[in-house]
Parts: C-alpha cells; sequence; structure tokens
C-alpha cells in the first residue's frame, strides 16, 4: 500500500502527451464512481434495481427505461411549445 501510495504522488500531474496524468488508487476511483453514479439521473436506475454492473455499464432493461423516459419528456416539451405557438 506504501508504494501504491508513494507511485501516485509521483505520477499524478505528470504530463503524458501534453496533458497531465490523473492517478488515483483503485479504491478511490470506486467510491467516486459510486458517488457519480448515485447523483446520475436521479438514481433512477438504481432506484429500480438494475444498477449497473460491475463494468459500469447500464443493464439493457435500464437502458430501455432511460430511453423511454426522454421520450416522454421530449413528447411533454413538444406539447407545451405547441400550445405557446399559436399566440
Amino acid at each position: 500500500m506504501q508504494e501504491a501510495k508513494l507511485a501516485k504522488e509521483k505520477m499524478h500531474g505528470r504530463l503524458a502527451c501534453g496533458r497531465p496524468l490523473v492517478v488515483r488508487l483503485a479504491s478511490e476511483k470506486l467510491l467516486e464512481e459510486a458517488a457519480h453514479n448515485s447523483s446520475k439521473a436521479g438514481g433512477e436506475a438504481i432506484k429500480s434495481g438494475t444498477a449497473g454492473s460491475t463494468s459500469g455499464q447500464m443493464s439493457r432493461s435500464a437502458k430501455i427505461a432511460a430511453i423511454k423516459n426522454k421520450l416522454k419528456a421530449l413528447d411533454e416539451e413538444r406539447g407545451s411549445a405547441k400550445k405557446q405557438k399559436p399566440s
């Protein structure tokens, strides 16, 4: 663990191909991904019990639900825009 922390300190911020490297410990990355996933899309995938797999991908049913929700929101937007146009 000590070696990993030392490597992180030495490599973090170092330039590679003109861009700074971002180096994290694996445990830090998991915590950050969990926080990001819980805040994404109001946590709908997590509420429905279809959270992403260990590779970070959404399940098929979660993708379908997200698409349906997006289409519904677009339809509602179009409906409100049509009501405002004729005036």
